[in-house]
């Protein structure tokens, strides 16, 4: 628990929690190169469903006060090589992938390395009995990602950290609330996310992805535009860092 710590209190906790799995990254590599074969497979095959039953939701698309692209990803970094990551927050391959690079993703944001995209969509709402938990979860990353660019990182680990299980309800709003209470976000967050302002925002993202786009399963991640394997993303990212591009 990160509540009564003050920022740097957080963050040290958070770096620690990164660098452990930083360290477990080597060992994790292999087995999440099997593993997510065959997870992104299982959901594009089931995406045409998830696209329907998020279609025409009504809800209004707010832009975001954080950096966000054209392509409805919110932007971390500013670094030359461009990395670009399409998440689902209710996907077990997402959160191999966190758990996995997320040491790397952070050394590489505080080094001025990379800039990262994160296109949080909601492919799997399907999986929660109604309650659209992806797109919650979603949106409220995206009120995260308002108050500051660490906090969307320190959010992100912690909603994996707490992932329900596909076919439940998946988290509550209050669940939710309490997550970003952990790490350290304040009320105008929490009333960002009792909104809902940022559920238009994430399924038109979705729709976006999937359609103009062209991403058939999460995660699916590119570097400088291209398409690579999760499983080689650390090679890719440093390959493109040391040419410069």
């Amino acid at each position: 628990m990160l509540i009564g710590m003050g920022k740097s209190g957080r963050r040290q906790a958070a770096e620690a929690l990164r660098r452990q799995r930083a360290a477990e990254a080597r060992r994790k590599k292999v087995l999440f190169g099997v593993a997510i074969g065959g997870a992104v497979v299982l959901i594009g095959g089931l995406l045409g469903l998830g696209i329907w039953l998020n279609r025409d939701s009504g809800y209004e698309v707010n832009d975001p006060a954080a950096a966000t692209t054209d392509s409805y990803a919110v932007q971390i970094g500013s670094g030359p090589v461009e990395v670009d990551i399409y998440l689902d927050y209710l996907c077990p391959a997402c959160k191999q992938f966190e758990s996995t690079y997320a040491g790397n993703i952070q050394a590489w944001v505080d080094a001025g390395s990379v800039t990262v995209n994160y296109h949080p969509i909601a492919i799997l709402d399907r999986l929660s009995q109604g309650t659209e938990y992806s797109t919650r979860a979603a949106a409220s990353a995206v009120c995260a990602a308002d108050v500051g660019e660490q906090e969307f990182l320190d959010y992100t680990v912690a909603l994996y950290e707490h992932q329900p299980a596909e076919n439940s309800q998946g988290l509550s709003d209050d669940e939710l609330t309490s997550i970003g209470a952990d790490v350290g976000l304040g009320s105008d967050w929490e009333q960002c996310v009792a909104d809902g302002a940022y559920k238009g925002w994430v399924q038109a993202g979705t729709e976006s992805a999937t359609g103009d786009q062209g991403v058939s399963g999460t995660p699916t991640v590119k570097v400088g535009g291209e398409e690579v394997d999760p499983a080689d993303f650390v090679a890719e990212v440093e390959a493109a860092i040391a040419n410069g591009s």
